[in-house]
C-alpha cells in the first residue's frame, strides 16, 4: 500500500511539474504570436492619429471590441470605433504623436495583456500644447490574427 501511494505521490509531483514547466511555454507562444500585430497597429497608429485616417485606427479591433476613452464613455464595435475617430473634433489638431508599449503579458493561450503611454502634440485655438496619457489594452487570438477586444485609455 505504501508503494501504491508512493507512485501516485511521485506520478502527481511529476504532473504538477511538468504543467508548471508548460505554463511559460504557451506564454511565450502567446506573446510572440501577438507580438507582429501588436507593434503593426502601435506603429500605424502614430501616423493615422496624425492624419486621422479613421479606417486605419479602428483596422485591429474586434468585431464587437470595445474602446473605453479617458472620459469613460464607451463605444462597442470596429464600425463605432471607426466611426469616433472619423467625428473626432476638427477644433484640435494633432501634430505629432507616439505610442510606448511598456509591458505585455499572456493571460491565457488566446489573450495577451498590454499596457503603456501615448503621447500627443496638440493644436488647439492657436496653443500647443502635449498631453500624455496611459492605456490598457487586451488583445484576442481569432484564428492566426490577434484583434483588440477592449481598449482602456486613461
Amino acid at each position: 500500500m505504501t508503494s501504491s501511494r508512493s507512485k501516485r505521490v511521485g506520478f502527481l509531483i511529476a504532473a504538477l511539474v511538468s504543467l508548471s514547466a508548460a505554463a511559460p511555454h504557451w506564454k511565450q507562444q502567446a506573446l510572440t504570436a501577438a507580438a507582429p500585430f501588436i507593434d503593426k497597429a502601435n506603429h500605424e497608429w502614430n501616423r493615422a492619429i496624425v492624419t486621422g485616417d479613421a479606417r486605419v485606427l479602428s483596422a485591429p479591433y474586434d468585431e464587437q471590441g470595445v474602446f473605453i476613452g479617458p472620459d469613460g464613455s464607451m463605444v462597442r464595435g470596429r464600425e463605432a470605433v471607426r466611426n469616433m475617430y472619423a467625428t473626432r473634433p476638427r477644433t484640435v489638431q494633432v501634430l505629432k504623436a507616439r505610442i510606448d508599449s511598456e509591458g505585455r503579458a499572456a493571460g491565457s493561450p488566446n489573450d495577451v495583456y498590454e499596457w503603456g503611454s501615448a503621447t500627443m502634440t496638440l493644436k488647439r485655438d492657436g496653443k500647443t500644447k502635449t498631453a500624455t496619457g496611459r492605456y490598457l489594452t487586451v488583445w484576442h487570438r481569432e484564428g492566426a490574427a490577434w484583434r483588440i477586444t477592449r481598449n482602456i485609455a486613461f
